[in-house]
């Protein structure tokens, strides 16, 4: 079964991507050892692999981010899109340059002939006009970026027309304020864009977000659908009810689970923190320059943590038991101070992963909980993806 972008375009509520960065995870990681059962992309696994239903609604590939790896452009140029990303037939896949990639460039580094080639070889659904971010509304060239911007749609619109490939068309729209982003998506609709994406709003506040997306609603006809490009916030949800956005992509929860200093394990009633437990052995982290003679207690005192964590996990231990150790492992390797005891208590306490229905905590437990190495921030980003889709599952 194929995908069919008009019918998806036909279809109401929120949906959800997720931007491509190659997270992966061994599917057969062995926790207790700390070792990985195979490498590489064939034998490690992408959280849509790891969950039934898909912890998204779409993907959203970036060919600058693409092009930084050789053997990722490779696949793709080989298997496709959807065959590198390993998904279905019928599952969206939306492609995009990736502005934020080349937002140093005085232009975009690429045409617009070699975008649609692109698109249409690998065999995207959707695909988005260049654009050219404008960082700021006093930026020097923030006129002919936004010049660019339009210039690149017309003729992206234009050149679909005459090569009807599969894919649909969005049109960019970028702006410095309220008023320019509007023009430009009157502009672009007036070229015949049904589907439009809106760029530049990361860095900004919800306030400005709802800002511009009001204006620019107020000057389109309400079945020209909308994609935010970034801002997948739950606090924006009723902003997008009231002027019905049709996509929105981030990778902010993903992220959240290795970034965040206390809320990286997210849940429907809120936050809570992974338990910090590095190794004395990475190349990163506390511990990466610490003298021989003190890694031997350091791994001494890890795998004391790390067994009564399993315990605790498996109700063989009580919770008093794994806070002395974790004291005991944190004043060891902490040097800035801060101590995130009383979070990890409350996590303890909570125990989040046995309240959870994804896949991830029901096969790997407390070590979804676990701040450690890729295999289990990761899947704790997984999990936090998971959890943020069926809150978009409310707006269908």
């Amino acid at each position: 079964m194929t995908f069919n972008p008009n019918e998806f375009l036909d279809t109401a509520g929120t949906w959800h991507f997720i931007p491509d960065w190659d997270d992966l995870v061994d599917p057969n990681y062995d926790f207790i050892t700390d070792t990985q059962k195979g490498k590489g992309w064939a034998n490690s696994a992408y959280a849509h692999e790891l969950m039934s239903p898909p912890p998204y609604d779409g993907i959203l590939v970036s060919k600058v981010v693409e092009e930084k790896s050789a053997l990722r452009k490779k696949r793709t140029r080989e298997l496709g899109v959807k065959g590198a990303l390993r998904v279905r037939p019928d599952f969206p896949v939306m492609g995009d340059c990736g502005a934020f990639g080349y937002i140093e460039e005085k232009l975009p580094p690429y045409t617009t002939s070699e975008v649609i080639d692109y698109y249409t070889a690998g065999g995207f659904d959707f695909g988005v006009s260049i654009d050219h971010l404008i960082p700021g509304p006093d930026h020097p060239d923030r006129q002919l970026r936004y010049d660019i911007t339009i210039k690149n749609a017309d003729e992206f619109i234009r050149m679909h027309r005459k090569l009807k490939p599969a894919w649909a068309p969005m049109g960019a729209v970028q702006g410095w304020d309220s008023e320019t982003y509007g023009v430009c998506a009157a502009k672009l609709e007036k070229m015949g864009y049904r589907y439009l994406a809106i760029g530049g709003l990361v860095r900004k506040r919800n306030e400005e977000i709802t800002e511009i997306v009001t204006e620019i609603r107020k000057v389109i006809h309400a079945e020209t659908r909308i994609h935010l490009f970034g801002v997948a916030r739950p606090p924006l949800f009723d902003l997008y009810r009231e002027k019905s956005i049709f996509s929105v992509d981030s990778a902010s929860a993903l992220r959240r689970a290795w970034m965040g200093s206390t809320d990286n394990f997210h849940m429907p009633d809120g936050d809570y923190c992974a338990i910090r437990v590095p190794s004395p052995e990475g190349k990163r982290g506390p511990m990466k320059n610490m003298p021989e003679e003190k890694i031997k207690k350091a791994l001494n005192l890890e795998q004391k943590v790390l067994q009564s964590l399993r315990e605790f996990g498996d109700h063989k231990t009580d919770i008093e038991t794994v806070m002395g150790l974790l004291e005991n492992y944190e004043n060891f390797y902490s040097e800035d101070g801060i101590s995130r005891l009383k979070h990890y208590r409350r996590t303890l306490e909570a125990r989040p992963w046995e309240n959870c229905t994804c896949p991830l905590c029901k096969s790997a437990g407390i070590q979804v909980a676990i701040f450690r190495g890729n295999n289990r921030n990761r899947r704790r980003g997984f999990h936090n993806t998971y959890i943020l889709q069926q809150k978009f599952l409310t707006l269908r």
